[in-house]
């Protein structure tokens, strides 16, 4: 973990000694783990959406592009199936203080089991996890994740 920390902030001094981003509020003792994009990072992060837009919408024949309010009536995103089709569980390492997506964290010991040549073990494990999502059933996930002494990588 000490190298990727390392990395992570040779990265950062890489990139605010190149223009990409900026310590936000810097002239005033700045904010901490908050950077403003710079000249660079300004182009860089354009060029990102630009492209992505144009995948997105302009090469799909069944898609057009919106640009709407993130402020809206709460009837509208009810309407749209963000309040009852978009739930990601969550689960909380008291450890490391990481939060991590229940799935992603399954899903990753899936991909370990795989590694090891269990991949029908695998395959069950995501079959429960799969179920156990579509009821809802957020205290099934628990124990899947307790029975199978599923930890973070951090751990």
């Amino acid at each position: 973990m000490a190298n990727d920390t390392n990395r992570f902030q040779a990265i950062i001094s890489h990139c605010k000694e190149y223009g990409f981003i900026f310590p936000s509020s810097e002239i005033y003792d700045g904010l901490s783990a908050v950077y403003d994009y710079g000249q660079y990072g300004s182009e860089l992060k354009k060029n990102i959406k630009d492209y992505w837009w144009k995948s997105m919408t302009q090469l799909q024949d069944n898609i057009v592009g919106i640009d709407a309010a993130i402020f809206m009536h709460p009837t509208t995103w009810k309407a749209s199936g963000h309040v009852d089709n978009f739930s990601d569980p969550m689960i909380d390492n008291k450890d490391s203080k990481k939060r991590y997506r229940v799935d992603h964290l399954i899903e990753g010991f899936a991909d370990e089991l795989k590694a090891k040549g269990k991949d029908t073990d695998a395959d069950a494990l995501l079959l429960e996890m799969d179920v156990l999502l579509a009821k809802d059933d957020f205290a099934g996930l628990k124990r899947l994740i307790d029975d199978h002494k599923i930890k973070c990588t951090l751990s």
